[in-house]
């Protein structure tokens, strides 16, 4: 009985489905279904029920399930302790970040990866938080960075900053340079990324605590092509600073803080919890919040004050 079979068993029982466990996967659906089956001439019962909706375990698949869940977090484990004993990990990790903070942190911190771990692979992912949170979902992220994270049972989370948001607009258009009143949400038209963005969510709560209806021209999923329609004007966006450091420093947008207690969001580490957490995959978060420090410190980053 090989590994990658009970790997390939258990996402069908995860799923219920053979096709979306080999969307999951990566892998053909017939492929899949012959490496099951053989899995249940091995064995010599039967697994699966398949029916038209899907698939269900039998008495024997649960307690395949059961078993082979465990022996597979052992074996992970397993791994760890042996590359913990080496001097050098391997392999691959897969690391998620909303645009609005991979704009400042995937170099660096892909610099610092690949001088402390230069016989493992870095491979980063750049999306919307909605688009992150089905990535991670589906299992196709060891660990994701979320706006807006909602208590999912599939993920577990930790805290990673909070960071100021800024009011963005056309450095050439005529305009204070103080700090914005959260009021002005409320004036002129605005472009945001979609509603089902964390960002998005976060700056609509803060506007709608104030009975502030924001007129939304344009919805953009795009990092690039919002700091261009505001760059264009007279469209403006709220934004991290991260997101617009060197637009800012180039001259071409200006980033105006919200007065008082502002306008702030919150980042989290997530992780499903239907993996185990390889040690490559712990280092690789290690480097990140000393990498988020390092932004703050250089000021490309803002963080919120307790």
């Amino acid at each position: 009985m090989d590994f990658e079979s009970l790997k390939l068993f258990l996402a069908v029982a995860e799923h219920a489905s053979f096709t979306r466990a080999a969307i999951e996967l990566g892998m053909t659906q017939p492929t899949i279904s012959k490496r099951v089956q053989q899995l249940e001439t091995k064995l010599g019962s039967l697994l699966l029920y398949r029916h038209g909706r899907g698939v269900r375990l039998t008495e024997a698949g649960v307690r395949l399930a059961d078993v082979a869940s465990s022996v597979l977090l052992q074996l992970d484990s397993l791994r760890d302790e042996l590359d913990a004993g080496t001097h050098a990990m391997g392999g691959w990790v897969t690391l998620g970040l909303p645009p609005s903070l991979g704009s400042s942190l995937s170099v660096p911190l892909a610099q610092r990866f690949k001088q402390q771990f230069p016989n493992a692979g870095l491979r980063v992912i750049e999306a919307f938080s909605g688009s992150l949170l089905e990535l991670l979902e589906a299992g196709k992220l060891d660990i994701g960075v979320l706006y807006d994270a909602r208590s999912a049972p599939t993920m577990l989370v930790s805290p990673l900053f909070c960071e100021d948001l800024y009011l963005i607009e056309n450095a050439a258009l005529a305009g204070p340079n103080g700090p914005a009143e959260i009021a002005e949400l409320g004036v002129g038209s605005f472009v945001l990324s979609h509603s089902s963005n964390g960002l998005r969510r976060v700056i609509e709560a803060a506007a709608a605590l104030s009975n502030i209806q924001i007129d939304v021209s344009l919805e953009l999923d795009s990092l690039t092509a919002l700091k261009r329609m505001v760059e264009i004007g007279p469209e403006r966006c709220v934004l991290p600073y991260g997101a617009v450091y060197r637009e800012v420093q180039e001259g071409k947008l200006r980033a105006r803080p919200f007065a008082g207690r502002g306008l702030n969001a919150s980042l989290v580490c997530a992780t499903p919890l239907h993996r185990s957490v390889r040690r490559l995959t712990r280092e690789l978060q290690t480097l990140l919040v000393e990498q988020v420090k390092q932004g703050i410190a250089d000021g490309m980053l803002t963080a919120t004050r307790a």
